[in-house]
């Protein structure tokens, strides 16, 4: 790891999904949209904030990670 990540988050940073059976909580941060569109809002969002990447699964919910 190079010095420039040190005092940077790295691996999974949010969890984001419409599916209340999904939303677990706690760490990683978990955050449970309304809609599809308030999804990928959400996950664009931190993701940015982050400066990191965005996975999508085939279940629709989203996954923001740090390398």
């Amino acid at each position: 790891m190079s010095k420039e990540n040190d005092n940077q988050n790295q691996g999974i940073l949010a969890f984001v999904t419409t599916d209340k059976d999904r939303y677990l909580g706690g760490r990683p941060l978990a955050l449970l949209a309304k809609d599809e569109e308030e999804l990928l809002g959400l996950a664009t969002t931190v993701a940015k904030a982050f400066l990191a990447d965005i996975v999508q699964f085939p279940t629709g919910d989203y996954m923001v990670i740090k390398k």
